[in-house]
């Protein structure tokens, strides 16, 4: 089983157009990309799913085809985590950890402190951008924090191990 990431899809959120975030087809190119996890796979989106029409949002992820679907509360999701199991949600959190290809990581939606027991934070929140920078300038480190947002990372989940793979060649060069 593969683990694709995907962060602030922010589906039906029209002011992120009005402000210059993103433009076009956006909202199809994300949907396209989840489409496409493969149903033995996992998917594990950093919350911000939606800005309104939730229940369409929602009922619309949870007929994609991956079967597992793990959910870390962003600030943009407002309801309870029981609303979003009932919503077929496999797994709802705040964060969590994981071991994977020699790495300790805490996927999170916002940037969190670093912290010896990780290797690596995967996180959304921040856009790719200085979105919200105040909240994170401070302790923000390239070399642990791994920001999935889909300004960043072209609308399209990421297969966790390449992803991985791709962090340690960075660091090797």
């Amino acid at each position: 089983m593969n683990y694709w990431l995907i962060s602030d899809t922010h589906f039906h959120h029209t002011r992120l157009e009005q402000w210059g975030m993103r433009a076009g087809d956006w909202q199809e190119r994300l949907w396209a990309g989840l489409s496409r996890v493969p149903a033995e796979d996992a998917l594990i989106h950093l919350g911000d799913v939606s800005i309104g029409h939730d229940d369409e949002v929602h009922t619309r992820i949870i007929a994609l085809p991956a079967k597992r679907k793990v959910l870390v509360l962003g600030n943009h999701c407002k309801r309870s985590k029981s609303w979003y199991f009932d919503k077929g949600w496999s797994f709802v959190c705040d964060g969590f950890e994981m071991n994977l290809l020699g790495e300790r990581i805490l996927f999170s939606h916002r940037p969190q402190q670093p912290d010896e027991r990780f290797t690596l934070n995967i996180h959304g929140h921040t856009h790719g951008n200085s979105h919200r920078g105040d909240e994170h300038d401070a302790f923000y480190r390239p070399s642990y924090h791994v920001d999935i947002c889909p300004e960043f990372v072209g609308y399209n989940p990421l297969r966790l191990d390449t992803l991985l793979k791709m962090q340690q060649h960075r660091h090797q060069v």
